[in-house]
């Protein structure tokens, strides 16, 4: 009977778990429905929480081609920081402010000015409170970003041989609904290669007659800034930076103008060098 017995929970398990299997099944659509509805209203009551907690606001979406934003925070980075995050403005359109040239010193907070943009406009598109006082986002088709460093050495590929290649991708996908970032294009190689690829995918963002995605693009070659002389949809910023006996005070304020030198040897000072 203890033998028989064994056999027959083994049989009577398998048995209720082809019952329950069946019934599942047979409620499937019904029960993926629900895991849908309980999926958006948590990704919903998140993003509300969110919105509430941390002073988002509200985002206004429109078919024209200008983005403002007054007063925008890294969602992430003001959240981790041990100081108090410096909000910053952000002006995109198709006219006056179609490339932004961001200059500034190393460690100045170009690239967080880049990715908060980035992220206010993803937040705005996927129907989330932006961390903003205020916020008029365009409809946008993509955010195309050329940020940070990487390489692929099992496919022989350096870290400007990839930047180059995400640069290209860019230039050829990109469309005038399109959000473009471009972090330090052209650093990977001698200054004025360097500098002339940098000058000529800035030119070509704003020159072509099918495309032109609306574009910040933060770099260490001074010389870009005076693209605007030239171009009328191009203008120069440059993140605020003071020095105090002797000292290197990153302000991390976007105000217009360009930068005079890139502060790198401070920078290097700071890292114990």
């Amino acid at each position: 009977k203890v033998l028989d017995a064994g056999e027959l929970i083994i049989e009577r398990e398998q048995l209720l778990f082809e019952q329950l299997r069946q019934d599942v099944l047979n409620h499937a659509t019904r029960i993926q429905r629900t895991a849908r509805s309980l999926a958006e209203v948590d990704a919903l009551s998140s993003l509300s929480e969110c919105a509430a907690l941390r002073d988002f606001t509200k985002p206004e979406i429109h078919t024209g081609n200008e983005l403002f934003v007054r007063e925008g925070r890294h969602p992430v980075v003001e959240l981790t920081s041990d100081d108090s995050f410096v909000p910053n403005d952000v002006k995109l359109n198709d006219d006056d402010h179609q490339l932004v040239v961001l200059t500034g010193p190393n460690m100045g907070g170009k690239s967080t000015y880049l990715r908060q943009t980035a992220l206010i406009a993803l937040m705005a598109h996927v129907g989330s409170f932006v961390p903003a006082k205020r916020a008029t986002v365009p409809l946008m088709d993509r955010i195309f970003a050329r940020v940070g460093a990487s390489d692929n050495i099992a496919r022989g590929q350096s870290t400007f041989m990839i930047e180059m290649e995400e640069t290209a991708k860019i230039l050829h996908m990109a469309t005038t609904r399109s959000l473009v970032l471009l972090d330090e294009v052209g650093r990977g190689t001698a200054t004025f290669d360097g500098l002339s690829i940098a000058w000529a995918v800035a030119e070509r963002l704003v020159t072509n007659p099918k495309a032109r995605p609306k574009t910040l693009f933060a770099t260490h070659y001074h010389e870009m800034a005076t693209l605007s002389e030239s171009l009328s949809n191009v203008t120069s910023f440059t993140m605020r930076v003071r020095e105090w006996e002797g000292e290197v005070v990153f302000l991390y304020e976007v105000k217009p103008g360009t930068a005079d030198r890139s502060y790198g040897i401070q920078v290097a000072k700071l890292a114990g060098i």
